[in-house]
């Protein structure tokens, strides 16, 4: 189970399940109340009832998901009164969606590839109800979704603190063919693998060593610097925001403009330092 590190009142870390785990249990909540209901309303008998359920809560599962990536990534970073507007048609676009979606799966015989099936529209109180049903969901996403983008702003937030408080050493030797400069380490945004060399993207300028990634990561701080990436170590510092990439990955959008994606570890190293 994927877990995520938060703390609790007594300023102690806990893990607590990921939001995704959260999202699953609500969705199977969600199904659970559906059959419940049309088991206790209609007697078709459980398995056509197994069906109802399916079909009416089969949609919310990409819904949720993928309306949660757009409003990540699109909506809760522009400004409050941007995204507050556009939570209207937002919410419509997910009530309809889910609404066309029940109707197309209901109207799918068992023989549907040689029959064909037929979309059959809800009555006119169905269809304010199901409309109903649709825009409460969509509210219940939405307000999880910026809770969720909210504590990784705090997160970040504190993780800068934490550098900006730790005593490590100001300065780092960059080895630089036959020579060796001096750099502090607050003007490090990122440090990439370049083939038999090291890129390392300072305020302003790309200065090529060739200490190895290891080594640089054996001599940075760790409580200002993780491996995000077998071929990036990063600046905590540097990242000015972060946003999901799927798959357990993480894109980091740091303060020099340019953005890297983690790898898995990456991501679990990046939630670990916002203890």
């Amino acid at each position: 189970m994927d877990l995520t590190p938060i703390k609790d009142s007594k300023g102690e870390m806990r893990a607590m399940p990921s939001p995704f785990i959260w999202a699953w249990a609500g969705i199977a909540t969600l199904f659970a109340v559906y059959l419940a209901v049309f088991l206790l309303t209609r007697p078709d008998g459980f398995s056509a009832n197994l069906w109802r359920a399916t079909y009416n809560v089969l949609p919310v599962v990409p819904l949720v998901f993928g309306f949660h990536a757009l409003l990540q990534t699109q909506v809760w970073p522009r400004r409050l009164a941007i995204a507050t507007t556009l939570q209207i048609p937002l919410a419509l676009a997910f009530a309809f969606t889910w609404y066309l979606a029940i109707i197309v799966l209901r109207g799918l015989p068992s023989d549907w590839v040689q029959s064909g099936f037929e979309v059959r529209p809800f009555v006119p109180i169905a269809l304010v109800w199901q409309l109903f049903q649709g825009v409460s969901l969509y509210a219940v996403v939405a307000l999880a979704s910026l809770a969720i983008t909210l504590a990784q702003r705090a997160a970040l937030v504190e993780m800068t603190s934490v550098e900006a408080a730790a005593p490590a050493a100001q300065t780092i030797l960059l080895k630089t063919g036959n020579e060796h400069e001096a750099v502090d380490i607050v003007d490090i945004i990122r440090i990439s693998g370049a083939g038999d060399y090291c890129e390392v993207h300072l305020q302003g300028r790309i200065v090529l060593s060739t200490t190895s990634l290891a080594q640089f990561e054996a001599r940075l701080p760790e409580s200002a610097f993780i491996r995000a990436h077998r071929s990036h170590i990063v600046r905590l510092g540097a990242i000015s925001r972060s946003e999901p990439a799927g798959n357990g990955r993480t894109v980091l959008h740091l303060v020099d403009g340019s953005s890297i994606t983690t790898s898995r570890a990456g991501s679990r190293a990046l939630r670990e330092s916002a203890a």
